[in-house]
């Protein structure tokens, strides 16, 4: 080690000049970079002989200038608009370019889009020169005493050496008690993975017993199902025909819709009942003198819900008799096809005629009633139901 620092100390040492000949602009954006000449002037402007040209009206044809003078590079700007930035400052007079400074050029907005960099160039003809061979006598007792340092640290490293290799011999050391623990929990883990393999092939003959089970349980709900669904489909016949028998209206025959319940107790569709009672004031069912009929919500609501609750075809019929009546005005069913005046009316069935008992009207057979006819009530009790 003395003898390579004593050789350091006998080499020769390059003296650099000072001054400076060449520099560049670099532009940050891009990376190009344009050389300043030192015999001419370096421009920034929008004039197309300029060093660097810069197509924007906030710039001024000539902008600002670099000159040489003085082996120093001073940046000048020539009474701009927005002016020019040094190190993002504006500059109001000649200052002294340094290695790194930054020229830079922005309108009122603060954007800086044209940054460009300054780099300085040491002189490349440099002179070499010989150092003294022999040094003083102070630099020898430095040197001496940075030697006696040196073989100190060197010392110490060495310590610090061979405790570095104890601890890496210590934590080895731990490092092979703790694989030995480590190999022999994964032999008890392997004999109980062995275990809970054997437990497993256990639950799965118990699991194929259940699902048979299931399988036959799931048969014998299925066979229930199915007899639950035979059933219900008699259930809904039998319904289907109550609703045929006892709730179908005698003038349209059709399963009543808003039903209208007339003084002798027959029920009827309410716009068929008062269609019907537009030609003749007798009951359709008994003939009996019809003098009231009263509109039953509670009926219609239970045959629709019945309807509703049955579904298929019963609940398509019970929504299109629905739309029906709804939409267009109620027909009566046809009694006969009409004939023409001049045609005969021979065969045609005429209403048969009968004598009063006596002049109380009250002894008479409502159904045999002639004359002139009563007047007819009809009671709603219901609001907005009735067209």
């Amino acid at each position: 080690m003395l003898k390579d620092i004593k050789n350091v100390m006998n080499s020769k040492r390059l003296n650099r000049d000072s001054k400076v000949s060449h520099a560049l602009v670099q532009d940050t954006r891009t990376g190009e970079v344009y050389d300043v000449n030192t015999d001419s002037d370096f421009l920034f402007g929008r004039f197309l002989k300029s060093s660097i040209v810069i197509e924007e009206l906030y710039i001024s044809r000539s902008h600002s200038t670099i000159r040489y003078e003085n082996d120093k590079f001073l940046l000048k700007d020539n009474n701009s608009c927005t002016g020019t930035y040094l190190n993002y400052k504006k500059i109001s007079k000649e200052v002294v370019l340094q290695n790194g400074d930054l020229i830079a050029f922005t309108d009122k907005s603060k954007t800086w889009d044209f940054v460009y960099k300054f780099c300085l160039l040491s002189n490349p003809n440099k002179k070499l020169r010989l150092e003294e061979e022999n040094s003083t006598v102070e630099e020898n007792d430095k040197l001496k005493i940075s030697i006696e340092q040196l073989e100190k640290q060197v010392k110490e490293l060495k310590i610090a050496k061979t405790n570095i290799v104890n601890d890496f011999k210590a934590q080895m050391d731990e490092l092979k008690k703790s694989i030995d623990n480590v190999t022999g929990l994964n032999n008890k883990i392997n004999n109980e993975m062995i275990k809970v393999q054997d437990y497993n092939r256990e639950l799965n003959k118990d699991l194929t017993i259940y699902r048979r089970r299931c399988m036959l349980q799931k048969e014998m709900l299925d066979k229930q199902i199915v007899k639950e669904e035979d059933s219900v489909e008699t259930l809904k016949t039998q319904i289907n025909k109550l609703l045929e028998n006892d709730f179908q209206c005698a003038i349209c025959n059709e399963v009543v819709f808003r039903p209208s319940i007339a003084n002798c107790a027959h029920t009827f569709c309410d716009g068929c009942l008062k269609s019907w009672l537009v030609r003749s004031n007798h009951c359709p069912t008994c003939r009996s003198v019809v003098n009231s009929t009263t509109y039953s919500l509670s009926l219609n609501n239970y045959i629709t819900n019945l309807c509703d609750l049955l579904g298929g075809t019963i609940k398509e019929q019970r929504l299109a008799l629905q739309s029906e009546r709804i939409g267009h005005p109620p027909q009566m069913a046809k009694r006969g096809r009409k004939r023409a005046a001049n045609q005969s009316t021979r065969g045609r069935r005429e209403p048969p005629t009968y004598e009063l008992i006596d002049d109380d009207p009250a002894r008479n057979n409502s159904r045999f009633t002639t004359g002139s006819h009563n007047v007819i009530d009809i009671v709603d009790l219901t609001n907005n139901t009735s067209r």
